[in-house]
């Protein structure tokens, strides 16, 4: 990746006077310090800089080559890089995958030529890169996206749509005055894709915080190794739907992994911070970049204009799990010279009446000094008024204080347009956090104090007691080798192999039979029709509950055998009346691989959806953490008096799911749907294992 952000010469393929071509010279003009080689036969020079008619009238080496000419004459010119010994191209024309079929074939051809010639490629269909540090403009955009102040800051970008990389550096530098490190447009990731890009930037010293826009991801699992063992805090704003895996959503636990879900989800629990929107994606990035001078915890005093702003900024704290600072007697004493008599001291601090009374010694500075000398505050939250004629703060002087002790100040932004912009640019340039809204300050802080690089234990199988059946004996005895859905019967036999806890359930052929296993199971029991291929038995009348003795017996198993109309088979099993129900599952994604899946089950699958993913194989530390991530993780720890889960057998039954799917690789969904909880222990009542064919 190296010669891509940082190549010696740069030949711009396709250079012209006109647009795009001509933009792309000045954006290099602008900063780059190295050689620049426009090509295009039509002219002998552009904007001063010689002109070649083709690579190979170049007389020096290329590092990296810039393509803008249309779709169809690519091919060609990467050939022409193969000969030059050209390795990095950016292809940013439009064209190719993006437009169906024939781009699709284009760029396939563009690969194919690429991979013999060992060229990697970024793109195609892309902006290219911006590096403001640098001033490095490796672009087509319009040059008026540096005009504005230029603002370096720590966070770097990639960002898959074209367009939007280019609307995200207007309006960051522009309109929001925020300072980024690197923005990277990849496009359609022919062949540079995510991963390349992360690895690099977090390996980047400029760069402290990387956030990305995606729409899709091409090595799903490599791209999960790479959050998982990240350093450095990595925001995500998923956009679209993920692809569905490869067989179709036949159970439950493949259902509910559908749109964003998955990917979201597993990606979350690697450690990414997910966003919802283009502006929290960034500002939860930036203060996730000052994270080091957040202590865990971190308790905050509020200076404040207005006594409802402090209000509310105490509500959204509390809901956010940050702490109102206890402010010390003498940081009281050192206050109450600033109010007038009525008023006492509290934190929030609302200096609206030291405003009115000592308005020309700048009461809001001094109440953000002595605040700073409190050991019992370690965040400032400054709500600040700009451009009405009031106090004017000095942010460097005041910056300057707050590291001297290792404190944060951050400030919410109210007033006028120009004066604000002037204290956002300063603020910027200081390493002050400025924000336009609260909620989103306080949001941010909270992330940032939160924020926790991921951790994991990689146990091996015989450290979790995971029974490891032969799997040859498996696949041949058990699983339906032309694939397919596996029965209940089937399905839990093999969960038993592996230490899952089942309801055991005994196959009946006649009244007698079911009579005869009543008598052992003892009634209540319930009787259940299985179909080849069918999953949701209930929905079909396949299943009786509640059967108390033989007579009732005997009706269940007739209507039964009139549903099943002369397939399938029966079973019958002790009833388990359980204190809740919850849901697990297995899904082998086509991108990310096994996962695994844990939430509440029974009616709650279908109106909450209150489930959570996870990557397989499983560490019994990352299961524990799978369970603690669902919303109504309450009902775990024993409410209205039901024992609490058994939490460290529930982690087994997930680690040893995930084990079991990814061992066999033609296992490809499992759904114990509903997992019973009866006094704190579980056990799979139902069961369904999807396998494919080989």
């Amino acid at each position: 990746m190296h010669k891509f952000f940082s190549p010696s010469s740069i030949a711009v393929i396709g250079a012209s006077r006109r647009r795009g071509g001509s933009q792309t010279i000045k954006n290099l003009l602008f900063g780059y310090d190295g050689k620049i080689y426009p090509v295009n036969p039509g002219y002998d020079a552009i904007h001063e800089i010689p002109c070649f008619p083709s690579l190979d009238h170049i007389p020096s080496p290329v590092d990296l080559a810039i393509i803008l000419v249309p779709a169809p004459k690519v091919p060609e010119v990467l050939k022409d890089c193969a000969a030059k010994g050209i390795k990095r191209v950016m292809i940013e024309s439009a064209g190719f995958s993006e437009t169906g079929p024939g781009g699709k074939d284009i760029q396939a051809q563009c690969v194919a030529i690429a991979r013999d010639a060992g060229i990697r490629i970024w793109g195609p269909n892309c902006m290219g890169l911006v590096d403001i540090k640098r001033k490095y403009f490796f672009t087509f955009m319009s040059p008026r996206i540096y005009q504005d102040v230029l603002l370096d800051g720590r966070v770097s970008m990639v960002v898959q749509s074209g367009m939007l990389s280019a609307g995200f550096l207007v309006d960051l530098l522009s309109k929001r005055n925020i300072g980024v490190n690197k923005i990277c447009s990849i496009g359609n990731k022919a062949d540079v894709d995510e991963c390349d890009i992360l690895a690099f930037l977090l390996k980047d010293p400029e760069t402290d915080v990387v956030a990305l826009y995606l729409e899709s991801v091409v090595r799903g699992r490599d791209f999960l190794d790479i959050i998982r063992g990240a350093k450095k805090p990595v925001v995500i704003l998923k956009g679209g739907k993920s692809k569905q895996g490869a067989a179709a959503a036949i159970s439950h636990t493949a259902s509910l992994a559908g749109n964003s879900r998955l990917l979201s989800d597993v990606m979350e629990f690697c450690g990414a911070t997910p966003a919802h929107d283009f502006h929290q994606m960034i500002d939860l990035a930036r203060a996730l970049a000052i994270r080091s001078g957040i202590r865990p915890g971190p308790r905050l005093a509020v200076v404040s204009f207005s006594g409802a702003a402090g209000i509310v900024s105490c509500d959204l704290m509390e809901s956010y799990g940050l702490k109102i600072a206890g402010l010390s007697t003498d940081t009281e004493e050192a206050l109450k010279r600033l109010y007038p008599d009525w008023m006492p001291v509290a934190n929030p601090v609302d200096l609206y009446p030291a405003m009115e009374l000592h308005w020309h010694e700048s009461p809001v500075a001094q109440a953000i000094a002595i605040l700073l000398k409190d050991p019992n505050v370690d965040v400032i939250l400054v709500h600040f008024v700009a451009g009405l004629g009031g106090e004017e703060l000095d942010l460097s002087q005041l910056k300057t204080l707050a590291d001297s002790v290792e404190k944060i100040i951050v400030i919410w932004l109210l007033g006028r347009r120009n004066a604000c912009r002037d204290i956002r640019i300063e603020a910027n340039r200081c390493g002050i956090l400025v924000f336009d809204e609260l909620l989103r300050t306080v949001e941010s802080l909270s992330v940032a104090s939160h924020f926790r690089a991921f951790e994991t234990s990689r146990d091996n199988l015989a450290d979790k007691g995971i029974s490891s059946p032969d799997l040859s004996y498996v696949s041949k005895n058990m699983l339906p080798s032309e694939g397919g859905i596996m029965d209940e019967y089937q399905s839990k036999a093999i969960l038993k192999d592996w230490n899952i806890p089942v309801v055991d359930g005994e196959i009946v052929a006649t009244v007698s039979e079911a009579k005869d296993a009543a008598e052992i199971l003892g009634f209540p029991v319930v009787l259940k029709g299985l179909i080849p291929g069918a999953v949701h038995k209930t929905e079909l009348g396949l299943v009786k509950l509640g059967i108390e003795g033989k007579k009732g017996l005997s009706e269940a198993f007739k209507d039964l055998k009139d549903r099943l109309k002369g397939t399938g088979r029966m079973i019958m099993q002790r009833e388990i009346r359980p204190d809740f129900e919850l849901i697990v599952g297995y899904v082998r994604d086509a991108d990310l691989g096994p996962c695994v899946m844990f939430g509440l089950g029974g009616i709650f699958s279908e109106l909450e959806k209150d489930v959570r993913f996870a990557p397989a194989p499983l560490s019994h530390q990352d299961a524990l953490r799978l369970i603690s991530r669902i919303r109504g993780k309450r009902l775990l720890e024993g409410f209205r008096g039901m024992a609490p889960l058994n939490k460290d057998v529930m982690a087994r039954i997930l680690e040893a799911l995930g084990s079991l799917g990814a061992r066999d690789h033609a296992i490809e969904q499992i759904d114990i749907n509903p997992l019973a909880v009866v006094g704190g222990e579980p056990v799979a009542v139902d069961a369904t294992i999807v396998v494919h064919a080989g």
